[in-house]
């Protein structure tokens, strides 16, 4: 269907199928036509007939259209008798409400003024650094802050400019008039009547600098001086002192920390501070160690670089070499040369969990090469502080220990600590001093054997004829497993002393009394 061009007798069509429009010669009414957008046919009547038409704006004559014109309509006149009322151009700023940005621009305004005031007025003390300002920059401040205080009050009160401007210049003129008042203490060349007394002549020239406190504040000391007036409230004798640690990596910072505090006997309380460029103060306290002997645990981290004793510190510049650890397979593997080697040099590593590895290692290996070395090096572990594997350490020393002496030595010393501690004591405590025959050990064992018989006899019957009287007080003892154990051991290491006291139990009661009496002298007999 073609489209017919637009005229004012044309009719407006839409195709029901498509919706597209057509403008068509009336002529057409009541016919079939095609569409040509979508070849549909459809009739023309009513139903496609658009019945409005598009115009604008002033095409056509009709009052309601008056509101969009661009032109103000002439006034009409008034009826006689009435006057007209008339409206003046007004600013929507004067009658609205004052918007929200202006009250915050006029309540930081008033509040920085005060603000500074108050600074001005309050920080004029001695420690203030309002107090060594000079009064023109005071002056410069306080015009500074009165403008910025001044413009931000106008622009919050559009309405009432002679009244913003007459409370913002009250308070800039009494703003600007403080630092007349509040001078404080500025500094100058010449010494005035008021800071004469507060500055005394110190007691060394001017041009110099106090050692001590030079160095207390290179190392920052103060957790260090608190500690050390502590120490001197409780008067028991007791010491801290410093660690100044460098070139400290900080992974190793704890390794480094539990070596000190174990091998110093220090506090728990003794804790690190961290300083630059990895840096740390370590803090002992509680120490019943001289300066000296600190200075001398604290070397075995690296080089001692410098020693305080003023102030108490010792600066050690950390080997960070002593945490690296060998080969695994090596360290491992009796059968490796290196093995024996490897392991010796674990026993001086400060991590004391390395060491304990190590001495697990030595303890199940044969003691091929450096057996004086590694000895030594066990029984020197033996006696430190803070060691708690002295089970290993024992089953170790029990193969290595060449001389007689040494290795048993440490273990009694270690047997008392634990006994009097309330601790529970190795087996293999007990059999290195019975191998070394330390005589000493006997009362502790005895101790022990009195607690539990069945455990600790194969240990005390080591010790030979040397625990015969201990023996003979206890053949009588109501407790009959403790009866029973003594028989057994009067029978293993008695002599003709026994005979007696075993002759009085021959017709006990106790038929296992009886068995275990005459198994007894029938083996003293014999020997």
């Amino acid at each position: 269907m073609p489209e017919t061009p637009d005229s004012q007798d044309n009719l407006s069509i839409r195709c029901p199928s498509c919706r597209q429009r057509f403008s068509v010669e009336p002529s057409l009414m009541d016919r079939m036509v095609e569409c040509g957008g979508c070849d549909a046919r459809f009739r023309i009547n009513d139903e496609v007939i658009l019945r409005t038409k598009k115009f604008y704006p002033g095409e056509r004559k009709a009052t309601g259209l008056s509101r969009f014109q661009r032109v103000p309509m002439s006034a009409a006149a008034a009826p006689p008798g009435l006057q007209p009322m008339r409206y003046d151009d007004v600013s929507p700023s004067a009658v609205g409400p004052v918007s929200p940005q202006r009250v915050i621009a006029g309540l930081i305004g008033v509040g920085l003024m005060i603000f500074t005031a108050l600074i001005l007025i309050f920080s004029v003390g001695q420690s203030s650094s309002f107090s060594a300002m000079t009064l023109e920059n005071k002056l410069i401040i306080a015009c500074f802050v009165a403008v910025i205080g001044f413009g931000l009050l106008m622009y919050a009160n559009p309405r009432s400019k002679k009244k913003a401007g007459f409370f913002g210049i009250l308070l800039a003129a009494g703003l600007i008039t403080i630092p007349f008042f509040f001078k404080g203490q500025p500094l100058t060349g010449k010494p005035t009547a008021e800071n004469t007394e507060k500055f005394e002549r110190p007691s060394f020239p001017v041009d110099e600098i106090d050692p001590e406190a030079e160095l207390r504040e290179r190392f920052t000391t103060k957790p260090l001086e608190d500690e050390q007036a502590e120490m001197e409230k409780l008067a028991n004798g007791q010491q801290a002192f410093g660690i100044y640690l460098t070139n400290l990596v900080p992974r190793n910072m704890y390794t480094v920390r539990d070596y000190l505090i174990r091998d110093t006997e220090a506090g728990p309380t003794s804790h690190p501070f961290p300083r630059e460029d990895d840096e740390y103060l370590m803090i002992l306290t509680e120490l019943n160690k001289e300066f000296e002997e600190v200075a001398r645990i604290a070397g075995k981290l690296g080089e001692t670089t410098e020693s305080h004793p003023d102030i108490g510190v010792i600066v050690v510049k950390v080997n960070n070499d002593l945490f690296k650890t060998g080969s695994s397979e090596k360290l491992n593997n009796p059968s490796d040369p290196a093995f024996y080697a490897l392991n010796q040099y674990e026993l001086d590593n400060i991590d004391i969990d390395r060491v304990e590895r190590a001495v697990e290692r030595l303890a199940n290996a044969k003691p091929k090469i450096f057996r004086s070395d590694i000895s030594k090096k066990l029984v020197r572990i033996m006696t430190q502080p803070g060691v708690d594997f002295h089970d290993s350490l024992a089953k170790a020393l029990i193969k290595w220990a060449e001389e007689p002496g040494p290795a048993g030595e440490a273990a009694l010393e270690a047997i008392r600590k634990l006994v009097a501690a309330g601790s529970p004591v190795p087996e293999s405590l007990v059999e290195l001093t019975a191998k070394e025959e330390i005589g000493e050990a006997i009362p502790l064992v005895n101790q022990l054997w009195l607690q539990n018989p069945g455990l600790w006899e194969k240990h005390l019957a080591k010790f030979g004829p040397a625990i015969e009287p201990l023996l003979l007080k206890q053949i009588n003892a109501e407790n009959a497993p403790l009866q029973r154990s003594t028989i057994k051991l009067l029978g293993q290491v008695g002599s003709a002393t026994s005979l007696p006291a075993l002759q009085e139990l021959i017709d006990s009661n106790n038929a296992e009394v009886r068995v275990l009496t005459e198994r007894a002298i029938e083996a003293i007999n014999a020997r």
